[in-house]
């Protein structure tokens, strides 16, 4: 090749792979946003064992994005999902689709809240929108309450039983497959099934 030909094209892709290292590099600053945010991600599926009681369910409420007070105490009665999610982690909004198609499987008879952490309201809400999730969505700002639960990795995804107890804590993306299970098992053990109309997954 020209060697004059071949240095106009070494400048040309020059600029490419640094603005590449900087894409990637933005990646990673978004994932570690701060000291009070999630610092890692884990293998999806990964399970990790929850301590015992982290925080008592009667005194935890939040408010939603509507500005509406919600405690959980108030769901006993049906299982609750909370799914703890953030605009700036790739694998919370890659699963959102299933999480609001689960939602919209079970209807009123599994409470669903989706609760951010240390996220911008705008960019959580933009998000969301664009997921089509209708479930309520509530904030974390601090990361008070993630922490509560040892929340080591994004997503998170707490189960609780209809009558108010911890069931199961999952670090990961959820399949919608995989959450219909669960949930269904919690409807069983409360005698709760899902009607036959209800029964679409």
């Amino acid at each position: 090749m020209d060697v004059t030909k071949h240095n106009r094209l070494r400048r040309l892709a020059l600029p490419s792979i640094v603005v590449g290292a900087g894409v990637i590099g933005m990646a990673v600053t978004a994932v570690r946003k701060d000291d009070s945010g999630p610092r890692e991600f884990v293998a999806p599926g990964e399970e990790i064992t929850l301590s015992a009681d982290p925080a008592p369910f009667s005194s935890v409420e939040f408010v939603t994005f509507e500005g509406e007070t919600v405690r959980l105490a108030d769901y006993v009665g049906r299982p609750v999902v909370l799914n703890f999610w953030a605009s700036w982690c790739p694998a919370c909004i890659a699963e959102m689709p299933d999480l609001e198609a689960v939602h919209q499987a079970f209807g009123d008879d599994v409470v669903f809240l989706g609760v951010t952490v240390s996220d911008h309201r705008s960019d959580s809400e933009r998000f969301a929108a664009e997921a089509g999730v209708t479930y309520d969505l509530a904030e974390d700002d601090s990361g008070d309450f993630y922490r509560a639960y040892d929340g080591i990795a994004m997503p998170t995804t707490v189960f609780l039983t209809a009558s108010g107890e911890l069931s199961e804590r999952f670090s990961g993306v959820l399949t919608e497959g995989a959450l219909t299970g669960r949930l269904d098992d919690l409807l069983d053990q409360a005698g709760l099934g899902r009607s036959e109309e209800g029964e679409g997954t």
